[in-house]
């Protein structure tokens, strides 16, 4: 069962990729949860920690969604340019709130400090899942990260999420990086 945090935190997602940055108030994701007024306010009191509350609950789900991948690459059949495509269209799509509210709170200057600690965080994690998954040092890991989610973000703002794109550039991709760690 989901806690009434995971709601309040959702819908707040949910609220900042339909409405932005600016659209985020308590009553807002209140009315978007449907549920009482105030009872935002009672899961965080303040914007601040709403926006925190944002910030780790999407470390949280990326967490959960990056585990499941390798457990998906040993399924027969598959194919690691497949699931990556798979993997970032699926941010593209079905969880686009949760990738573009995860970009638009990670650009925000006045990002409250908790919030910063939380984007930190998250992006950690991820480096650390492609060292562990590719083998690779954080240095390169980190380049990994930001070739792909440029990507994914210029498919946001084209507004496209077109898998024909992400793919040919994730075949592009894999093989640069195949070549790249040749050559090291």
């Amino acid at each position: 069962m989901i806690s009434r945090r995971d709601v309040v935190t959702d819908s707040a997602i949910a609220v900042v990729a339909e409405q932005g940055v600016r659209g985020l108030t308590h009553r807002a994701v209140d009315a978007l949860a449907e549920l009482p007024v105030g009872s935002t306010s009672n899961v965080y009191r303040t914007r601040d920690a709403l926006i925190t509350g944002i910030m780790e609950r999407i470390g949280e789900l990326n967490s959960q969604q990056l585990e499941r991948l390798p457990e998906l690459m040993r399924a027969p059949g598959a194919d690691a340019i497949e699931v990556a495509i798979d993997f970032c269209m699926n941010w593209l799509t079905t969880d686009r709130n949760r990738f573009y509210t995860m970009m638009m709170l990670s650009l925000d200057p006045a990002l409250p400090p908790e919030a910063v600690i939380a984007k930190e965080k998250n992006l950690r994690a991820i480096r650390e899942f492609i060292m562990r998954f590719a083998g690779i040092d954080a240095e390169y890991a980190e380049r990994v990260n930001s070739s792909v989610a440029g990507m994914m973000v210029s498919e946001l703002v084209a507004g496209t999420a077109d898998r024909s794109h992400v793919e040919a550039y994730m075949k592009e991709f894999f093989q640069w990086l195949r070549g790249g760690r040749e050559s090291a």
